[in-house]
């Protein structure tokens, strides 16, 4: 189970929860959507759909999200060139149609022709996905340099956009205490005062080193 590290996530009773149903938990790394690229990009089309519904036709977004849903499953991809519709059952159509076909899908040998055709689409998005891939690793690794390493101990700033108070707000929030070294580049922190014990994870590339408070004392070097 893949979610933020709210603290509903996070609390025993939860936890212990999920480790009796035989699941494990994952956090996701704040500001970070890299981990799951495909699912936040729709995720983000979806909100933006949802923001139209709700502000300029004045819909409530629980009312016009399947709308929304089936416009989505029936739009082509650019890159697979089909839609998400089609790779699942194998042909293009709405309701009602869609449910019958889906309940269909569970039954073998029902449209053997449909069903081939369905597997070879399937074939050519999966290799289209992957050549997809190869293409925007290359575009992105060319600007991409060996980032800094942090060990435990270190004071660090995070910086995080998405709770910037304003046009002045530097989006900065610290300074924070490395706790714990994870793979790809990923902390664990605790903020110095008032956590309470909670932590937090970010990435490398949103922190910066905690030089210290500027003081008369730290300041005297200079002049």
């Amino acid at each position: 189970m893949v979610t933020n590290k709210g603290r509903m996530f996070e609390s025993k009773e939860f936890v212990a929860w999920i480790n009796e149903l035989g699941c494990n938990l994952h956090y996701i790394t704040p500001e970070m959507h890299q981990a799951n690229g495909q699912a936040e990009r729709y995720m983000r089309t979806i909100l933006n759909m949802l923001r139209i519904q709700a502000n300029h036709k004045n819909l409530q977004w629980s009312e016009t999200l399947w709308k929304l849903q089936l416009v989505l499953n029936i739009t082509r991809q650019k890159t697979t060139q089909v839609s998400p519709l089609n790779l699942l059952i194998g042909t293009e159509s709405t309701t009602p149609v869609v449910r019958a076909l889906v309940r269909d899908v569970a039954i073998e040998g029902l449209a053997p022709n449909r069903e081939a055709l369905r597997e070879i689409t399937r074939s050519r998005a999966r290799e289209l996905l992957s050549n997809n891939q190869i293409k925007q690793d290359e575009q992105v690794n060319q600007r991409r340099s060996t980032p800094r390493q942090f060990n435990v101990d270190d004071l660090v700033f995070v910086i995080k956009y998405s709770q910037s108070a304003g046009k002045l707000d530097s989006g900065m929030r610290g300074p924070y205490k490395v706790v714990e070294v994870l793979p790809s580049g990923r902390y664990t922190l605790r903020l110095l005062g008032g956590s309470y014990g909670k932590t937090t994870q970010a990435a490398v590339q949103f922190m910066v080193p905690w030089r210290g408070e500027w003081s008369p004392e730290t300041c005297a070097a200079f002049f």
